[in-house]
């Protein structure tokens, strides 16, 4: 998956690089990447963020170590987020943690959303770039006629999961969405500000 990430992801990074940056552009303090995969955000932080990126697959991750070589402020590590409460070199709590494609995969996404939770300061904020269950009727069950295939060759992804649901669920409350399309009408995204509910 590693290999072909990249290649495989290039038409659709033309729509969503934009959406990266407008999210990651304002950062700072410390960041939380999760699930860096090779590195594609590196790039879009602003040089004074120190950003603590984790990736839990060793070929994403040895990709993401040569993207942030030239980068000082970004640490990579190789764990999941299940590990992050309990790493010495983490800090307790985070400014902001960034989930760009990642609640698709990871094995318990609402673990994870509790998670994101924990580790953020009182103030913090949740910047989320996910794609989700087509809303459309006829997409929506296009996608979970293929996800049984998608998900062995997509490295788990799975295309029938509303991650917006799930954080909302958690307790996040959005300051700022906007869902689009991934340049077809069935294969739709989300992009969520979100910060912890005080």
């Amino acid at each position: 998956m590693a290999a072909f990430y990249d290649p495989f992801m290039s038409s659709l990074e033309k729509v969503l690089t934009g959406h990266r940056q407008k999210l990651l552009q304002n950062t700072s303090g410390i960041v939380l990447e999760v699930g860096a995969g090779t590195g594609v955000n590196f790039s879009l932080y602003p040089d004074n963020v120190e950003v603590f990126a984790i990736e839990p697959s060793v070929p994403m991750y040895k990709r993401a170590v040569k993207a942030a070589a030239n980068r000082p402020n970004i640490k990579i590590f190789n764990i999941g987020i299940e590990a992050v409460k309990n790493h010495q070199e983490f800090p307790d709590k985070f400014d902001f943690v960034t989930s760009m494609l990642v609640l698709c995969t990871v094995p318990d996404p609402q673990l994870a959303a509790h998670i994101y939770r924990d580790v953020l300061k009182d103030d913090g904020q949740l910047l989320v770039l996910e794609h989700i269950h087509a809303t459309g009727r006829l997409y929506g069950k296009l996608q979970s006629f293929v996800n049984p295939l998608w998900r062995p060759i997509a490295d788990g992804c799975n295309l029938t999961r509303r991650q917006d649901w799930i954080l909302k669920n958690a307790g996040f409350k959005p300051i700022f969405e906007n869902y689009f399309s991934l340049g077809t009408d069935w294969y739709e995204a989300v992009m969520i500000v979100e910060s912890k509910m005080k």
